[in-house]
């Protein structure tokens, strides 16, 4: 059986350690650790792209140190995965081309995918090129052509019209294959 292949976005790392799962709580050391198991099994893909949105401190200011988060996804994920090859070039100038032509994004909300360096299209890019799922916490907007989206695209609406799938964090939880459900037993009086 072929291990299914996971893209994280960089939405699942920031939220996870600003909002639900703080580095500074050791209950929340194992999500962390869980992470760190499925990039060490191979199961999660770091994209280059993804990598540069996560670790800009250290690019872009030499005398400002890297948050916490910077630090670990610098020492968890050291190899990450070029967006550079020919297979996934072509998806991206499929992806950019539907965006500017399908009707159903203005071109303030087609521009926000045109820097080289945003990961979202190169995600969505690389899942129709592996076959891998992307892992994203942004939820859908369903666009219209009657009522075009004007703010930045979002991954899961894009990758639908590619037939490249998207989960969120919780489904992730339930498909890694490293989680054992085990029913919590409530002390209710």
């Amino acid at each position: 059986m072929t291990q299914q292949l996971y893209l994280p976005d960089s939405n699942i790392f920031i939220e996870s350690s600003r909002q639900h799962y703080p580095f500074d709580y050791g209950e929340f050391h194992a999500f962390w650790q869980w992470l760190e198991r499925l990039n060490d099994s191979g199961s999660i893909i770091m994209l280059d792209v993804v990598f540069n949105e996560l670790t800009t401190t250290r690019r872009n200011d030499s005398k400002s140190k890297p948050d916490f988060l910077e630090t670990w996804v610098m020492a968890t994920f050291t190899n990450p995965v070029s967006h550079k090859t020919d297979e996934i070039g072509e998806a991206y100038s499929e992806i950019l081309d539907y965006l500017n032509t399908c009707g159903l994004y203005s071109q303030d909300s087609f521009r926000q995918w045109t820097p080289e360096d945003k990961a979202d299209p190169w995600l969505i890019a690389a899942a129709m090129t592996t076959g891998a799922t992307i892992v994203t916490n942004e939820v859908p907007a369903h666009p219209s052509r009657q009522q075009q989206m004007k703010r930045e695209p979002k991954i899961p609406d894009v990758a639908a019209n590619f037939e490249a799938r998207t989960i969120n964090l919780r489904e992730f939880f339930d498909e890694s294959g490293l989680l054992n459900k085990n029913p919590y037993s409530c002390h209710a009086k």
